[in-house]
This record gives C-alpha cells, sequence and structure tokens, in this order.
C-alpha cells in the first residue's frame, strides 16, 4: 500500500471520526450560550427590555447546546456500534 494511493476499499478510521465529533463538543458548549447572550443583549437594547431577553437567549443558547450535545453523542454511539458490527465480521 502506497501513502499517497490509498486502496479504495479501505473504511474510513471509525476512531478519528469518533473523535472529530466528540471533540467539538466543547466548542458548541461555549458557543451557543454566547451566541445566545449576545443576541439577547442586542434585543434587550433595540427593545428596552433588559435584562430579560439577555436571560433568554442565555438558556436557549444552553438547550441548543444540549440538544446538539445529545445528538452529537448519539451518532458517536452509533459510529461505535458500527465499529464494533465490523470487527466481529
Amino acid at each position: 500500500m502506497d501513502f499517497f494511493n490509498p486502496k479504495p476499499n479501505n473504511k474510513p478510521n471509525n476512531d478519528l471520526r469518533q473523535l472529530s465529533l466528540l471533540s467539538t463538543v466543547p466548542a458548541i458548549l461555549f458557543a451557543a450560550p454566547m451566541v445566545g447572550f449576545f443576541v439577547g443583549r442586542w434585543a434587550d437594547k433595540k427593545l428596552g427590555t433588559e435584562p430579560y431577553l439577555l436571560i433568554a437567549g442565555v438558556v436557549l443558547g444552553f438547550i441548543a447546546a444540549g440538544v446538539e450535545t445529545y445528538n452529537l453523542v448519539k451518532k458517536s454511539s452509533s459510529i461505535e456500534k458500527e465499529n464494533e458490527h465490523d470487527q466481529k465480521d
């Protein structure tokens, strides 16, 4: 097998796929509430409703981060099951 020309029938490395999926979790947990914070703060200034929309934005950001983290863990779990199934064969 040549380094630059791997065999075309090689399956992608499932461990690497799983690692790349799970490594995005910290970024999502940080970014989603921050986006909610800035959008909420901007909306509060425009509408004069300080601090209610800021709080709502942060809460929605945490909810969105939780949902996305759940989806990523679920996808990672399916990759793990696929990997175990491939090893049995």
